[in-house]
Protein backbone atom coordinates (compact mmCIF):
# COMPACT_ATOMS: atom_id res chain seq x y z
CA UNK A 1 0.00 0.00 0.00
CA UNK A 2 1.34 3.21 -1.11
CA UNK A 3 1.81 5.35 1.81
CA UNK A 4 -0.56 8.87 2.42
CA UNK A 5 1.23 11.51 1.08
CA UNK A 6 2.02 9.60 -2.36
CA UNK A 7 -1.85 9.03 -3.12
CA UNK A 8 -2.55 12.47 -2.14
CA UNK A 9 0.23 13.51 -4.83
CA UNK A 10 -1.71 10.91 -7.45
CA UNK A 11 -5.39 12.65 -6.21
CA UNK A 12 -3.75 16.12 -7.32
CA UNK A 13 -1.81 15.03 -10.32
CA UNK A 14 -5.10 13.38 -11.47
CA UNK A 15 -7.73 16.22 -10.29
CA UNK A 16 -5.60 19.12 -11.51
CA UNK A 17 -2.63 18.17 -14.03
CA UNK A 18 -4.53 15.52 -15.77
CA UNK A 19 -7.98 17.18 -16.08
CA UNK A 20 -6.59 20.42 -17.72
CA UNK A 21 -4.53 18.22 -20.23
CA UNK A 22 -7.58 15.78 -21.34
CA UNK A 23 -9.63 19.18 -21.99
CA UNK A 24 -6.71 20.34 -24.05
CA UNK A 25 -6.33 17.40 -25.89
CA UNK A 26 -10.51 17.52 -26.12
CA UNK A 27 -10.20 20.89 -27.64
CA UNK A 28 -7.59 20.08 -29.86
CA UNK A 29 -9.59 17.16 -31.20
CA UNK A 30 -12.79 19.37 -31.69
CA UNK A 31 -11.40 22.11 -33.80
CA UNK A 32 -9.75 19.22 -35.97
CA UNK A 33 -13.05 17.69 -36.37
CA UNK A 34 -14.80 21.36 -36.54
CA UNK A 35 -12.47 22.10 -39.26
CA UNK A 36 -13.28 18.80 -41.73
CA UNK A 37 -16.97 19.08 -40.64
CA UNK A 38 -17.26 15.75 -38.91
CA UNK A 39 -16.64 14.16 -35.36
CA UNK A 40 -14.12 13.24 -34.37
CA UNK A 41 -15.11 9.60 -33.74
CA UNK A 42 -16.24 10.05 -37.42
CA UNK A 43 -12.90 10.84 -38.49
CA UNK A 44 -11.20 8.27 -36.85
CA UNK A 45 -13.37 5.76 -38.64
CA UNK A 46 -13.24 7.49 -41.92
CA UNK A 47 -8.85 7.10 -41.78
CA UNK A 48 -9.28 3.42 -40.69
CA UNK A 49 -10.96 2.90 -43.82
CA UNK A 50 -8.48 4.96 -45.70
CA UNK A 51 -6.11 2.23 -44.11
CA UNK A 52 -7.64 -0.45 -44.78
CA UNK A 53 -9.58 -1.12 -48.01
CA UNK A 54 -10.65 -4.74 -46.44
CA UNK A 55 -12.26 -3.26 -43.93
CA UNK A 56 -15.69 -5.15 -42.17
CA UNK A 57 -18.08 -3.03 -39.86
CA UNK A 58 -17.60 -6.16 -37.06
CA UNK A 59 -13.48 -4.66 -37.54
CA UNK A 60 -14.38 -0.95 -36.57
CA UNK A 61 -16.55 -2.71 -33.98
CA UNK A 62 -13.72 -4.60 -32.53
CA UNK A 63 -10.67 -2.20 -32.70
CA UNK A 64 -12.96 0.84 -31.57
CA UNK A 65 -14.60 -1.60 -28.58
CA UNK A 66 -17.97 0.10 -29.46
CA UNK A 67 -21.39 -1.36 -29.83
CA UNK A 68 -22.99 -2.39 -32.77
CA UNK A 69 -25.26 0.14 -32.54
CA UNK A 70 -22.77 3.66 -32.31
CA UNK A 71 -20.65 1.74 -35.10
CA UNK A 72 -23.66 2.37 -37.26
CA UNK A 73 -24.43 5.70 -36.63
CA UNK A 74 -20.70 6.56 -37.02
CA UNK A 75 -21.11 4.51 -40.93
CA UNK A 76 -24.49 6.14 -41.58
CA UNK A 77 -23.07 9.61 -41.11
CA UNK A 78 -19.94 8.81 -43.22
CA UNK A 79 -22.82 7.35 -45.81
CA UNK A 80 -24.75 10.36 -45.58
CA UNK A 81 -22.31 12.37 -46.67
CA UNK A 82 -21.23 10.19 -49.49
CA UNK A 83 -18.17 9.88 -48.07
CA UNK A 84 -18.03 5.91 -47.94
CA UNK A 85 -19.79 3.04 -49.74
CA UNK A 86 -20.61 -0.44 -49.13
CA UNK A 87 -20.94 -3.36 -50.60
CA UNK A 88 -20.85 -7.02 -50.06
CA UNK A 89 -17.99 -9.05 -50.02
CA UNK A 90 -17.92 -11.64 -53.16
CA UNK A 91 -16.76 -14.65 -50.65
CA UNK A 92 -19.14 -14.04 -47.84
CA UNK A 93 -22.42 -12.22 -48.58
CA UNK A 94 -22.77 -12.13 -45.18
CA UNK A 95 -19.76 -9.67 -45.00
CA UNK A 96 -19.78 -6.16 -46.06
CA UNK A 97 -16.80 -4.43 -47.09
CA UNK A 98 -16.81 -0.44 -46.55
CA UNK A 99 -14.53 2.00 -48.98
CA UNK A 100 -13.82 5.14 -49.58
CA UNK A 101 -15.59 7.11 -52.28
CA UNK A 102 -13.28 9.76 -54.45
CA UNK A 103 -15.26 12.57 -52.23
CA UNK A 104 -14.03 10.22 -48.79
CA UNK A 105 -10.46 10.28 -50.50
CA UNK A 106 -10.01 13.74 -50.62
CA UNK A 107 -11.10 14.28 -47.01
CA UNK A 108 -9.22 11.46 -46.51
CA UNK A 109 -6.13 13.18 -47.83
CA UNK A 110 -6.86 16.40 -45.71
CA UNK A 111 -7.07 14.62 -42.18
CA UNK A 112 -3.63 12.90 -43.17
CA UNK A 113 -2.10 16.00 -44.28
CA UNK A 114 -3.27 17.56 -40.83
CA UNK A 115 -2.85 15.06 -38.77
CA UNK A 116 1.50 14.93 -40.04
CA UNK A 117 1.54 18.55 -39.44
CA UNK A 118 0.02 17.81 -36.04
CA UNK A 119 2.47 15.29 -35.58
CA UNK A 120 5.41 16.97 -36.93
CA UNK A 121 4.61 19.57 -34.03
CA UNK A 122 4.51 17.23 -31.62
CA UNK A 123 7.67 15.53 -32.65
CA UNK A 124 9.43 19.17 -32.70
CA UNK A 125 8.94 19.26 -28.91
CA UNK A 126 8.63 15.71 -28.06
CA UNK A 127 11.34 12.77 -28.70
CA UNK A 128 10.18 10.09 -30.71
CA UNK A 129 11.06 7.80 -27.45
CA UNK A 130 9.02 9.55 -24.95
CA UNK A 131 6.47 10.06 -27.60
CA UNK A 132 6.49 6.08 -26.99
CA UNK A 133 6.50 6.18 -23.81
CA UNK A 134 3.90 8.99 -23.01
CA UNK A 135 1.66 6.23 -25.11
CA UNK A 136 2.26 3.31 -23.39
CA UNK A 137 2.21 4.56 -19.95
CA UNK A 138 -1.43 6.16 -21.02
CA UNK A 139 -2.42 3.25 -22.36
CA UNK A 140 -1.90 1.62 -18.82
CA UNK A 141 -3.51 4.53 -16.96
CA UNK A 142 -6.55 4.01 -18.72
CA UNK A 143 -6.64 0.54 -18.36
CA UNK A 144 -6.01 0.85 -14.60
CA UNK A 145 -8.68 3.47 -14.47
CA UNK A 146 -11.40 1.43 -16.61
CA UNK A 147 -10.51 -1.61 -14.39
CA UNK A 148 -11.08 0.23 -11.08
CA UNK A 149 -14.24 -0.23 -9.02
CA UNK A 150 -16.27 2.85 -8.37
CA UNK A 151 -17.99 2.11 -5.35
Amino acid sequence: MQNEQQLEMVITMMSEGYLASFRSIEKTLKRVAKKFGLGWSSLSILNQIANDSSVTTADLIQRNHISKGAISLQITELLNRNLIKISEDENDRRRHRIELTKRGEKLADRVHTQATEIAQSILDNMPLNEMQRLHQNFATFAETLSNTPIK
